[in-house]
């Protein structure tokens, strides 16, 4: 498989609703995605994937059709800007913390603080975070700078696009994800442990995405692009996408009661689940 291309691994249209799970990678962004067996019969499987250098070129290919497909990003959706922002006078996303409350208790730290909007192009993002909202930024997160960049500027061109609600790609958490599809039971081991992998594959192999399928898809991982616990990640997010897209399940939302918005209302910060 040709992933640094990526191109036309299925084109959305009347071969149904597809689920999108997207992941940050060394090589840019790797998708999953995941249709139903039979809605295409082209397919000749439920599951594709491949590795996008840039999210725009991601989008572009794919072509999510609103009201029929759902795209679902394990990465930061909506970003506080304190109490001075210009769009959003918030200093903690409650989503987070909601979020860490559904984990159990060694997989809560996979819910990292996100960064201020303000911090996104700063020579130094741990103090411009500090100066905002008073906290400084793990090493984490700093690494993750200039993913949540690429995304955050990209969603507010949808925005500006005219793009809302299902139309926009959604937060999710694979560490949630794989906990609700396993009956709300999170696997015993880490995802980079090789018996952390198997559960998770053994997991996505009872929600729809076969056993083979799912060892083709890790077998043809161009090397230096993404690596196995990418794939997995991005493929939980895929089938909660199509779940949600194919109504056999509500989405579902990490924080019920208050909720928060960014750009002034036009964008909700939440991380769905199903």
């Amino acid at each position: 498989m040709d992933v640094n291309a990526g191109r036309g691994i299925c084109a959305g249209g009347a071969s149904g609703p597809r689920g999108i799970g997207v992941d940050g990678c060394r090589g840019g962004w790797i998708c999953v995605v995941f249709q139903a067996p039979g809605a295409d019969k082209a397919a000749q499987t439920p599951a594709r994937s491949a590795v996008y250098p840039d999210i725009a070129a991601l989008w572009a290919d794919l072509k999510p059709v609103s009201g029929l497909d759902r795209v679902l990003i394990d990465m930061p959706i909506g970003l506080p800007e304190g109490p001075e922002g210009a769009n959003n006078r918030i200093v903690d996303r409650l989503c987070d913390r909601d979020c860490r409350r559904l984990l159990p208790a060694p997989r809560k730290s996979s819910v990292f603080p996100v960064p201020v909007r303000q911090a996104l192009r700063a020579g130094d993002p741990s103090a411009v975070n500090a100066a905002v909202v008073g906290r400084r930024l793990s090493r984490q997160t700093i690494n993750l700078i200039p993913k949540i960049r690429e995304l955050d500027d990209f969603v507010a061109s949808l925005l500006e696009a005219g793009l809302s609600g299902p139309a926009l790609p959604a937060e999710c958490h694979p560490e949630l994800s794989f906990q609700r599809l396993n009956g709300n039971t999170a696997p015993p081991h880490k995802k980079k442990e090789a018996e952390g992998a198997a559960e998770r594959i053994d997991i996505l192999n009872r929600a729809g995405i076969p056993r083979g399928e799912l060892l083709r898809l890790l077998e043809d991982l161009p090397r230096g692009t993404a690596v196995r616990d990418d794939l997995l990640d991005a493929a939980a997010l895929a089938i909660c996408a199509y779940r949600i897209a194919a109504g056999v399940s509500l989405p579902a939302y990490v924080s019920e009661g208050e909720r928060q918005y960014d750009y002034e209302g036009r964008l909700e910060m939440n991380i769905v689940y199903c």
